[in-house]
């Protein structure tokens, strides 16, 4: 099994990990809330290390998750990479953030943008990894 075809499982475990935890978000219980940011950061960056090692098998070695994302976005294999990079500040600002205006953001954009994109994403893995 190469790498990309084990990272692939490990995103699709987390993905359906992470679709539960959007299907059973409540607004008024916040271990869902936890639930919610934990599984997203899981499924996000092993999304991001499914491209880097995609990349890899196509001839292309890039390292850092914003490199990865530029490059996969150039390669159009993704096709809206501000839409990945607005995932990955997200991912990197989640443990740090008290405000609740941008936390209840986050949560939002958890539910509706990136589980769309990331829900592409796993389409598009799946077509790969036939």
């Amino acid at each position: 099994m190469s790498r990309l075809s084990e990272r692939i499982e490990n995103f699709n475990r987390a993905f359906e990990i992470y679709k539960d935890a959007v299907e059973e978000f409540d607004i008024n219980k916040i271990l869902t809330h936890m639930a919610l940011v934990q599984t997203f950061e899981v499924c996000f960056e092993l999304a991001w290390k499914c491209l880097k090692d995609y990349m890899a098998e196509n001839g292309i070695v890039v390292n850092y998750p914003k490199e990865v994302i530029k490059e996969a976005f150039n390669k159009e294999t993704i096709k809206n990479g501000q839409l990945w990079i607005d995932m990955l500040k997200v991912r990197n600002s989640t443990s740090y953030e008290y405000n609740m205006d941008k936390v209840n953001k986050y949560l939002s954009d958890m539910r509706t943008v990136f589980y769309d994109e990331l829900t592409r994403f796993h389409s598009w893995l799946g077509e790969i990894n036939e």
